[in-house]
């Protein structure tokens, strides 16, 4: 192992760096040469101790000769120092540790200088994103090629005349962390629901593709976060496309992307599509449904050879990703009209997973309900922590066409009403809701028989539990939410 490198009063700590001598050094260039498996963890060490090095060292990467004012055309590859790469007697251990490391690792490194010039791009760095030796890039070019990514400069001081960026993926386009789209992050106490989520942990612990169906907002995202997140690929990117929203005439180099000067208004250096961006992670194809037939061509070629080749060039580029693909549309009538490739809908079907509507899991509307309150609550640090019954009741009552993403909404609406209050109640429901459905309250708290029926349902199912998550499931809410109403009600 390449920490066996280290004796006691050498071991490079993230805290505070130490310098490392040149036998240390070539021991680990060595190591590193011969291991194709290095950890993460192996892998910050060497490269905090390089950036120690080169913050105050005094160790220039590349010779000032390299600089250039021309900054309307690019250095030719010949001028770079394709020679640093490799170890020789002209180039100290540290410096070859540093391309060795570089060329190993999996996340892209590049170096840039102050007049944008690429002057060094390793191979994952090329692969992913196009960059090379010479590029000049554009005054933008963090926010136009680095997408769904996170850019990381790496501090080397004032001095330097160059930049490092080291730029790994993003595994969630969102605030929230990769645990929070775990399987133990989606609750459900519909057994249709609990069905699928069966399949769904299958697909996760395999390499097909596999197809959602469902309508909009009955949360086919948040699923596919999970199987990615609980698959093996859950350190590698995970990009959502929504083919809907995407113009039509857009929606292959979004996917494809594109080489220089291959159509009108083509970006000087091109563009990463996103099957090469997802590579060694999941794509998750949104409304795949809506792709026209040109596309469904192409996509089946990709899906059949595992390659991709950019628009206006001939160069093919394997791919290691996984597809999950996901509609809203009625599939197999499409396949049966003619509108959907049989072929592609075949091959995209290896494991299909059909979440059911709201209105089919009812059964799970109070504990979204009351998760979304509990969310709510803490992210204002105050306002109501629970849903009266009569509220529960046209909530239940209501057909929700938009799902998931619709009980949300309303429950923040609520919310937000009732804010000075300690309780969501029928009055806090749109009004409409309350004409419709026929059912308000004489006043701002739970009515009492309906708390003291609560009580005892409460009070059985604990008795009759083993245990406080066993009666929480008897109930159909979390466990957090017994422990509040059980404080509420005074049952200890």
């Amino acid at each position: 192992m390449l920490l066996s490198s280290f004796d006691s009063s050498s071991v490079i700590e993230r805290s505070h760096h130490r310098a490392i001598s040149h036998a240390v050094f070539h021991s680990l260039y060595q190591q590193l040469q011969a291991s194709a498996n290095l950890s993460t963890y192996e892998f910050s060490l060497i490269r905090d101790a390089l950036i120690h090095l080169l913050q105050n060292g005094s160790l220039p990467l590349f010779p000032l000769s390299l600089s250039t004012t021309r900054r309307s055309s690019a250095l030719q590859t010949d001028h770079v120092i394709p020679a640093l790469r490799h170890a020789s007697h002209s180039v100290p251990n540290w410096k070859s540790l540093l391309f060795a490391w570089a060329e190993n690792s999996q996340e892209s490194l590049i170096a840039v200088s102050d007049d944008r010039v690429v002057l060094f791009a390793n191979k994952r760095a090329q692969e992913q994103f196009s960059f090379y030796e010479g590029l000049v890039l554009e005054a933008d070019w963090k926010q136009e090629r680095i997408t769904n990514w996170f850019l990381e400069e790496l501090d080397l001081g004032e001095k330097t005349w160059y930049r490092l960026f080291l730029i790994r993926p993003c595994t969630s386009s969102l605030s929230k962390t990769a645990s929070s789209y775990s399987f133990s992050e989606i609750h459900t106490n519909s057994p249709l629901y609990q069905a699928q989520l069966h399949t769904a942990r299958i697909a996760a612990q395999s390499l097909s593709n596999t197809l959602l169906l469902g309508e909009t907002g009955c949360g086919k995202e948040v699923l596919a976060r999970a199987i990615h997140s609980s698959s093996s690929r859950k350190d590698g990117p995970f990009l959502a496309v929504n083919i809907a929203a995407l113009p039509r005439e857009l929606i292959a180099s979004e996917l494809f992307g594109y080489t220089e000067g291959a159509f009108t208004g083509a970006k000087k250096g091109g563009q990463l599509g996103k099957f090469e961006a997802a590579n060694g992670g999941t794509l998750f194809l949104d409304e795949i449904g809506d792709m026209s037939m040109e596309l469904q061509v192409l996509l089946l070629r990709v899906l059949e050879e595992r390659k991709v080749t950019r628009l206006g060039s001939h160069e093919e580029k394997p791919l290691d990703i996984r597809i999950i693909a996901a509609t809203n549309r009625s599939i197999e009538e499409d396949v049966r009209n003619g509108l959907f490739r049989a072929d592609l809908y075949y091959r995209l079907n290896v494991l299909q997973i059909r979440i059911p509507s709201l209105r089919e899991r009812k059964e799970d509307i109070a504990t979204l309900a009351d998760e979304f309150l509990q969310q709510l609550h803490t992210q204002y640090a105050g306002g109501p922590t629970g849903i009266c019954e009569s509220a529960l009741a046209i909530l239940q009552q209501h057909s929700w066409p938009g799902n998931i993403r619709e009980l949300r909404n309303i429950v923040e609406r609520a919310f937000l009403h009732a804010f000075g209050d300690s309780w969501v109640t029928s009055h806090h429901l749109p009004s409409e809701w309350q004409q419709q459905y026929g059912l308000q309250e004489a006043s701002g708290e739970p009515l009492p028989l309906l708390r003291e029926l609560e009580r005892q349902t409460i009070q059985q199912a604990i008795t009759q539990a083993p245990s406080i998550s066993a009666a929480a499931k008897k109930l159909g809410i979390a466990r957090s939410t017994l422990y509040r109403k059980m404080e509420e009600l005074g049952i200890g």
